[in-house]
């Protein structure tokens, strides 16, 4: 039975410790933005011991796999704001993209951010030009 207790105490400080790294590396959670061709994502930290990178995670619509879609590995020290460019919203058909940031920094599994929705329909001149231009590379 005391075994039991310690295992059980183990494990809840386990999950606390895991929860209290995201909440100190992140300040808040982050924003997604469509600015009309693109979906700019930034997030700020508090603490970014032991950090070595953010990888920035998309999905399209409610559900599915999350899919790294860029990596932040030129890290600038504690208190800073980051932002990424997601390029590549354009090429999907529009609509919901969730994003969620990915904090690698030797933890398995990486701690990662809250989901932040955002309604993106990319800009119909921007999508021909892209697809124009993918025949051509």
């Amino acid at each position: 039975m005391r075994n039991l207790r310690r295992f059980i105490l183990s494990i809840v400080i386990a999950v606390l410790a895991a929860g209290t790294v995201l909440a100190i590396v992140i300040k808040d959670r982050p924003t997604a933005q469509s600015n009309g061709s693109d979906v700019v994502v930034r997030w700020a930290t508090v603490d970014e011991s032991g950090v070595q990178k953010f990888e920035i995670m998309r999905r399209s619509g409610w559900s599915g796999d999350f899919l790294t879609i860029g990596t932040v590995d030129q890290l600038r020290g504690n208190g800073s704001t980051y932002e990424f460019t997601d390029k590549s919203a354009f090429k999907g058909s529009g609509g919901l993209y969730q994003y969620k940031v990915r904090i690698v920094n030797g933890q398995s599994p990486a701690p990662e951010t809250e989901i932040v929705s955002v309604s993106h329909v990319s800009d119909v001149t921007k999508r021909t030009w892209g697809s124009i231009k993918a025949m051509f590379r």
